[in-house]
């Protein structure tokens, strides 16, 4: 790969992390606003991955 190759996929990178970031801090507005409380809303953040693990693993 070329340096600018790298470069290019750097940012890209970075811009991937600032959208994630500003999600984040939007949906945990809106977590709030829904009566979450500020110290459990990483709680939010892991429940769905890892409910979507166990459906993966779910035999039908």
């Amino acid at each position: 790969m070329t340096f600018w190759q790298i470069f290019n996929m750097s940012f890209g990178f970075l811009g991937i992390q600032f959208g994630l970031a500003l999600q984040n801090a939007n949906v945990s507005r809106i977590l709030q606003s829904f009566g979450a409380d500020v110290e459990h809303l990483s709680y939010f953040w892991l429940a769905a991955p890892c409910k979507q693990k166990s459906r993966v693993h779910r035999k039908w």
